[in-house]
Formats: structure tokens, C-alpha cells, sequence
């Protein structure tokens, strides 16, 4: 979008772009273009004293992590004014009715009002020329009255899940006051008792409340309570429940005046039994709070990756500090993993406060090992230096054993592409593999695995998909998948089926493709949640190579909820969320998404994200008419690219690059990389037209881009799909298939698809 720089078509499209954020936020939960749109200094309040932020990074920070939570609304009655305050300063207020959707299972009627003040520059993000200096939203309440049932119910739930701020503490104790009343003249103590403990879990089933309070006959109390309509409620099953907000608080007050080690006895059931459901975040977070350390690490080391891939840290970040010595020297390997975990989330002082005394603790082999082992992975991804601390550690293990077993992490931080993390200097790409199977086999040798020789020929395998010699990596894969250890290795058959399916895309097998899909789904079964975040994320971007999987309905709960934080896999994620956002009118949220995307994969030293950054920006410039900077970016891309010859990132983001790969000239290297693209694009749509029209009549009646729509169209792809994607409007796609159905005799989709399928 470009603004006009007349100053009545400036406040009128500007107004236009605010109603697209404000509607986009509260609608769609979607805040791409408000990010994409914050200055530097920003500052923003809601309608709390919790709710004031300065600074882009604190105002995205909240944003991003309470962006799931929000309620969808519907709006009414939506008037906006807007003010320029000077040449440089327009402030926009939209007000409106709200009204929660009748599917949300709440009811919450309320009148929003938000000024947006607006600073122009030029340079901002967002390519529109202002930028957002400040905001103001805030939702009208009034306060509680002490008979009022909405309080109790739906409305004060609301509330708080939309506000996020505390209730008045005078409307609290009124509130409070009221409950009181009610439970004890419906309850006896003893099941009075039993609601105090359960309100230490944010929602419950069943068996959970029988685990923790082993003297109530729960199942007969939930049946009592679930008709009292104000105590509890049921959530995503019948089978779940959950407190509600303020008779939890209620309930909690209570809870936390019983002495602490009876406390402390209940939290330490709610963490066994998570534990012994493999619901190790959980479990973790009941015994921190319990003060169970002994227990906590116990938990650490059972489900480490379930817990440092979690969505969110579900333990403090200075842990480590309040658990004692005699402890922590029991429990070396999750020490090593949250220390990793501090260090990845850059946390630095904290860690090398932590670091310190861990370090004063540890004597003899057991530290030296720990040492050389945290050394490695802080290392990352300097390769010689890693290997140089995991040869350190692997000797001392074979000189003397140590008295507690210690394991080398995982070196692939759940990215399905080990070169993603580890190809960081260009031109040094097959030394890097070399490099990179011996770090894997000193792994393996410290881990006592016997599986040296399957990951040395993946390695191998990956160098060569992703610099074009598909034939010899297919294979490599295809002897790797004889070798003992392949069947029991499902990280290693995900990043094999990963490199497979793509390959499989690239040669147009759509039908290869589709099987290689599910055979990926069939092993989730079989996984831990490492490898099933793993297989997922693998799935998340073969999706989008396969049409019609990538349009299916898929759940919710089948997509990975951020679960990289901070580490270096974190890389790949994002470069997945990037391309979702190739989409007509999307320029501005993908270039800022781009830039993003250069920095992070720079500063982690990442070749391949930055020549997908670099992509990115090319197809985002190429939407909002820059061709200038469409061909810088490009370039930038081929030049990283070039001195090893990587082709893969290019080959999927072919159809969207408006390019003439004869025309763009620069090394040797580069012209090479640029004929290998060039032939791909033009076998790209070779095979198209064999595969959809092989009778020589329809290829000498039908134009190329008339091949094209039917490919996608006999695919089943919408109209308004069609469009998108070729980048045209909706209208030009139902004239070219009205041409189309007149040049071929036939009427419409129908007799389309069946004449296609008698020329394949």
C-alpha cells in the first residue's frame, strides 16, 4: 500500500489503513500490520495500569504473547474522526459497540474506543511512510454490584480474558463476600476443602482431581457442582473442567493459608500425576511450585525436550539458584539443558551468574565432562570449536567413566535441515558437512549409539539436495534406508521423507509426494514430542508443496505452537510463518517479516535463512512495484547462494519470482547457479503441459498461462485461489476459463477435468 501524499487522499487512505489494523486485531486476532507498523519509541496503554508499554520491543513482546488469548468480536455502530495535529503528526479515534461471537460460549456487549497517533517517516517498516508513535484502547466497565449474577458467570470471565486486568479490589471483597455465602451454605467442609486444592490447576479432569484429593469421591462432587452453574464449567470436553476466575481466586485464598508442607504434599501430587501421564511441562511447573527440587529434576531429565520446547518457559529462569548443591550434583544433564536453554534465550547474565556457582560445585571428571559438553553446544555454530570441546569430553569419558551418565543434546535443534543451522560460511559448504559428520559420530560415540554411519550418509545426502544432485542424493537415501539403525531413528526418517518429498516436488511427482506425506504422518504414533514436533514442523512446509493437503481443514491442534523460543532451530519457524504471508496485497507484512527474518538468520550465522530472507524481500518488493530493490534482493540471494552452488531455496519460490533468469548476469558461479534455476523453471512448466495436455491439438490451441489456469483449476483450486496465486484478478480468471471452455468445446469444470484426464 502507498499512501498518497495529497493531504486530503493522505488522511483518508491512512484512516483506511487504520480500520484494516483495527479490524484485523480484533476480528481476526491478526497482528501483522500493526507490528509492521510500531516506531522505535512507541508507547501504548490499555485500560489498566498493567497495560502501558514502551518501546517497539516491549509493545511487541506483549502483543505476540497475548495474541492467542484474545476474544474475536463483531462491531457496530463504528464512527472514526480524524485529526491532523501537524504535517508530521495525524491522530485517527475509532469507536465502536463490541459484542463477543455467539460461538465463544460468552457474552460480552461492551464500547471500545482507540486513538492511534501517527508520525510520518518516510523509512518506516512498513513502506507506507508513518508510522505508529502511540496508542490508546481501552474497554468501558462498570463496576460490580453485589447482587449482580454477571459477576459470577460469563461476564467477569470476559473480562479479565479480554482486559487482562484485576478487578477493582472493592468489587472483589463484594464479590468475594457474596461467594462465601453461597459455597458454605452448599457445600460441606470437606468438599469446601477439596475446591481449594483443585484450584491450583487452571482447568482439570476427573482423574486428575481424584489423583490430588484421594479422600472426596470427586466424581460424585463435579456431578453436584456442575449444576450450580456458578462454581465450575466445562471446557474443550465434557470431560474437562475449569474454576471460574474470581471463584478460583476465591478458592486459591484459601489454598494458601494451609500450612506450606501441606501445600506442598498436594502441588507434589498434581506433579506425579502428570508425570505419569508424560505431560512433563506440567509436571515440571506443579513441582517448582511445590518446592520439590529433587523432584523437578527428576522430571527435567524424563521429559527435557517436552519442557524446552514448550511454548513458554514453565519454570523461573533463575531455578538453578534455589536448588541446593547436594541436589544439583545428583542431576547433572538437566542442569546442562536449562544452563543451554538460559544461554540460547540470551539471558547472559543470569547464566553466567548460574553458570558461576554450578561451576564452583563441580569437581573432578563429572565437571570436566559438563564443561567440555556446555562448551560445545555455546559453541554453536562454529564447527571446529565444537569439535574440539565434544573430542575433549568424549576422551575423558573413555579415560575414566564417569560416576553419573552424561548425554550430548541433540545437535539439531528440531529443524528438519541440519545445513539451516550449520552452513555459515559461503563457499565452505562441503567442508562444513565433512565437519559437521564428524561432530555427529563423536555424539553418537559419547551416547554409545551405533549409528554413525546412517547419519554420516544423510549429511551427505542433504549437501546434495540442496545443491541440485537429487539423483545421488535419492541414492544415498535410498542405502541409507537398508541400514540397521534407520527403522529405530524417527528424527532421522522425518528429515529423510522431509528431503524426499521435496525432491519428489521439484520433479513435478505430485503423486510421490502425496505418499511421501503420509508416511510421514504415520509415524507420529510411534513418537516422543521432540520427534513429533519435529515430524510436524517437516509437515508444515511439505504442506505447502502439495495443493490439495495445503487446503484441507487442518485442526488447530495438529500445528506446533512456537516451540523453539530461542534456540537456533528457531531460524526455520520462522522462515515457515514468512511464506504463509505470500499472498495478493500482502507486500508490506512480508517485507517486514523478510527483514526480520535477515537479521535473526545473521545473527545466527545462517547462510540458507539469509538467502530465504533475501527471497522474501525480492517477492515482497516485486508486489509493491520496486523493481530496483526486487533486483537487489535477488541478487544478494544468488550471490550467497553461488559459491556453492545451492539451488534448493530458489526452486519453490520460482513461480513467485516475476524474473528473467536469462537477463540477470554476475560470476561464473553465479551464471552457473542462474542456468540450473533457468532450467528448472523451464522443465517446471514443460512437464506441466505434458502431464495436463498431452494431446498436440490442445498444446497448439492453448497459450501457457491458459495451461497453467487449467492445471490449477482441474487441481480444484477456486477462482479466487487461481488468482491469488497467479497474481491476477478474480474477474480476468473466469474470462480466461469462459475462453478456455469455447476453444476446447465443452462447457464447464466438469467435461474440463474429464477431458484432461483422457490426455494424461
Amino acid at each position: 500500500m502507498h499512501i498518497d501524499n495529497n493531504p486530503i487522499n493522505e488522511e483518508s487512505e491512512l484512516l483506511s489503513y487504520t480500520l484494516r489494523i483495527y479490524h484485523d486485531f480484533y476480528t481476526k486476532n491478526d497482528i501483522t500490520l500493526l507490528l509492521a507498523s510500531l516506531s522505535s519509541d512507541v508507547s501504548w496503554c490499555g485500560s489498566g495500569p498493567q497495560m502501558m508499554k514502551t518501546g517497539r520491543t516491549e509493545v511487541m513482546r506483549f502483543f505476540v504473547s497475548t495474541k492467542d488469548k484474545m476474544i474475536p468480536f463483531t462491531f457496530h455502530n463504528e464512527s472514526t474522526v480524524v485529526h491532523r495535529l501537524s504535517p508530521h503528526f495525524i491522530n485517527i479515534t475509532i469507536a465502536s459497540d463490541i459484542q463477543t461471537l455467539p460461538s465463544t460460549l460468552l457474552l460480552l456487549k461492551e464500547h471500545l474506543k482507540c486513538d492511534v497517533l501517527y508520525r510520518k517517516n518516510p523509512d518506516c517498516a512498513n513502506g507506507i511512510g508513518w508510522e505508529i508513535v502511540h496508542i490508546n484502547n481501552s474497554v468501558s466497565y462498570d463496576k460490580l454490584k453485589p447482587d449482580e449474577i454477571f459477576a459470577i458467570t460469563e461476564g467477569i470471565w470476559a473480562y479479565q480474558h479480554l482486559t487482562k486486568t484485576p478487578v477493582p479490589s472493592e468489587d472483589k471483597l463484594a464479590f468475594f463476600h457474596l461467594i462465601s455465602g453461597k459455597l458454605t451454605s452448599t457445600l460441606s467442609p470437606q468438599e469446601l476443602h477439596c475446591l481449594s486444592i483443585l484450584s491450583i490447576f487452571d482447568e482439570f479432569t476427573p482423574q486428575g482431581a481424584a489423583a490430588v484429593c484421594i479422600h472426596t469421591d470427586i466424581y460424585a462432587l463435579l456431578k453436584k457442582l456442575i449444576h450450580q452453574e456458578f462454581i465450575l464449567h466445562h471446557t474443550k470436553t465434557p470431560s474437562t473442567y475449569a474454576l471460574y476466575p474470581l471463584i478460583r481466586e476465591f478458592l486459591h485464598e484459601k489454598f494458601s493459608l494451609l500450612p506450606k508442607e501441606e501445600q506442598s504434599h498436594y502441588l507434589t501430587r498434581a506433579a506425579q500425576y502428570f508425570l505419569s501421564l508424560q505431560q512433563y511441562t506440567k509436571a515440571m511447573s506443579y513441582a517448582n511450585r511445590a518446592g520439590n527440587y529433587s523432584l523437578c529434576l527428576h522430571i527435567f531429565s524424563r521429559g527435557a525436550d517436552s519442557i524446552l520446547l514448550s511454548s513458554s518457559r514453565t519454570y523461573p529462569m533463575d531455578l538453578l539458584n534455589h536448588i541446593p548443591s547436594s541436589v544439583l550434583r545428583k542431576h547433572l544433564q538437566p542442569v546442562l539443558y536449562i544452563l543451554l536453554d538460559l544461554y540460547f534465550t540470551k539471558a547472559h547474565s543470569i547464566y553466567q551468574k548460574i553458570y558461576n556457582r554450578i561451576d564452583s560445585l563441580l569437581t573432578g571428571k563429572d565437571g570436566d565432562i559438563f564443561r567440555e559438553l556446555l562448551k560445545t553446544y555455546t559453541s554453536f555454530n562454529h564447527l571446529p570449536s565444537m569439535i574440539t570441546h565434544m573430542k575433549n569430553a568424549e576422551a575423558i569419558m573413555n579415560h575414566t567413566p564417569p560416576r553419573q551418565k552424561l548425554y550430548a543434546p541433540p545437535l539439531g535443534y528440531l529443524c528438519p535441515s541440519f545445513t539451516l543451522l550449520y552452513h555459515s560460511v559461503p563457499g565452505k559448504f562441503r567442508e562444513e558437512i565433512e565437519q559437521l559428520i564428524t561432530l555427529q559420530k563423536l555424539s553418537a560415540s559419547i551416547n554409545h549409539k551405533h549409528n554413525q554411519e546412517e547419519w554420516a550418509l544423510y549429511l551427505q545426502a542433504e549437501y546434495c539436495y540442496h545443491t541440485g544432485q537429487w539423483e545421488k542424493s535419492a541414492q544415498i537415501l535410498a542405502h541409507l534406508s537398508t541400514l540397521p539403525a534407520f527403522a529405530h531413528e524417527l528424527t532421522l526418517r522425518a528429515r529423510v521423507l522431509y528431503i524426499q518429498g521435496f525432491m519428489a516436488y521439484f520433479q513435478n511427482d505430485t503423486s510421490s509426494l502425496s505418499d511421501i506425506y503420509e508416511k510421514l504422518q504415520s509415524l507420529l504414533p510411534q513418537t516422543t514430542s521432540y520427534e513429533s514436533l519435529l515430524i510436524q514442523l517437516c509437515s508444515l512446509r511439505l504442506r505447502s508443496a502439495i495443493p490439495h493437503i495445503a487446503e484441507k481443514n487442518i485442526s488447530p491442534a495438529s500445528e506446533p505452537e512456537s516451540p523453539l523460543r530461542h534456540s537456533p532451530g528457531l531460524t526455520y519457524q520462522e522462515l515457515i510463518e514468512t511464506h504463509t504471508l505470500i499472498k495478493p496485497g500482502n507486500g508490506i507484512p512480508l517485507l517486514y517479516a523478510a527483514l526480520r527474518n535477515e537479521r535473526f538468520s545473521r545473527e545466527r550465522h545462517s547462510v540458507l535463512g539469509e538467502i530465504y530472507s533475501y527471497l522474501y524481500q525480492a517477492i515482497a518488493y516485486d508486489m509493491l512495484n520496486k523493481p530496483d530493490d526486487f533486483h537487489k534482493s535477488l541478487t544478494k540471494a544468488l550471490t550467497l547462494a553461488a559459491p556453492d552452488h545451492i539451488i534448493s531455496p530458489f526452486l519453490p519460490l520460482a513461480s513467485h519470482l516475476s524474473v528473467t533468469w536469462s537477463q540477470i548476469r554476475g560470476s561464473d558461479s553465479m551464471n552457473h547457479l542462474i542456468q540450473d534455476i533457468a532450467l528448472f523453471v523451464q522443465k517446471r512448466k514443460y512437464h506441466l503441459e505434458v502431464k495436463y495436455m498431452q494431446s498436440p491439438l490442445l498444446k497448439e490451441t492453448l497459450t501457457g498461462k491458459e495451461l497453467r489456469i487449467i492445471h490449477l483449476a482441474v487441481s480444484g483450486k477456486t477462482n479466487r485461489k487461481i488468482a491469488e496465486e497467479l497474481h491476477l484478478a478474480e474477474i480476468t480468471i473466469k474470462k480466461a476459463l469462459s475462453r478456455i471452455y469455447k476453444k476446447l468445446g465443452i462447457r464447464n469444470r466438469t467435461q474440463l477435468a474429464s477431458l484432461v484426464k483422457q490426455h494424461q
